[in-house]
């Protein structure tokens, strides 16, 4: 299989941008879900757990720039048949999930107080870098007056927007599979040439 894309597939790197970031975001959903329904999610015992949810999620945004990067220098399949309008909306559907991959990370690394474990690393919890300090000392504002809206928009994002985005994508990669019957879906599938 080749690296970059063409006319009418995706390449491999451009696959494992898109399977990867898909599987740590669903990883970090389903933790954060066995989480609070599972756990006491403002105990100790809930961290270690937690951690996997950042992990997954600074994985999601480690991934986010060169992907962008990819996908603005390699070329791009061609759009499907399809009248105007459709193509429109899926690429504003494709930049809404960029938008989510960069804003669900982003928000919640700088909502997290505590540090992130990759095992061979450890990623400072935001509340202890200088950027947040110049933050505290320029506008006055201690950890819990600026976690708490932050965190507000986090969950937010991911109950309400995250899951319509995203079922937006997955509803709309099948309807071109079992509706349309071209090959949206097939290209992107990992394994095919």
């Amino acid at each position: 299989m080749p690296l970059r894309n063409t006319a009418t597939r995706f390449g491999t790197l451009a696959k494992f941008f898109h399977w990867t970031s898909a599987a740590a975001f669903i990883g970090a959903y389903a933790v954060v879900y066995y989480v609070i329904w599972f756990m006491d999610d403002t105990s100790d015992a809930s961290l270690p757990v937690l951690n996997i949810h950042w992990v997954l999620g600074l994985l999601v945004g480690f991934l986010v720039l060169p992907r962008l990067f990819w996908r603005l220098w390699d070329t791009q399949p061609q759009d499907p048949p399809g009248p105007p309008l459709e193509h429109a909306l899926a690429h504003a559907a494709h930049l809404g999930l960029y938008g989510l991959l960069i804003v669900m990370p982003l928000t919640g690394y700088i909502g997290t107080g505590a540090p992130t474990d990759f095992g061979l690393f450890t990623v400072t919890g935001f509340n202890d870098t200088a950027l947040f300090g110049w933050i505290s000392r320029t506008w006055g504002m201690d950890w819990e007056t600026f976690e708490a809206p932050v965190d507000a928009v986090h969950h937010f994002i991911g109950q309400y927007v995250a899951w319509a985005v995203v079922l937006l994508h997955v509803a709309a990669a099948l309807y071109h599979h079992r509706v349309r019957r071209d090959d949206v879906l097939v290209r992107m599938l990992p394994g095919r040439d």
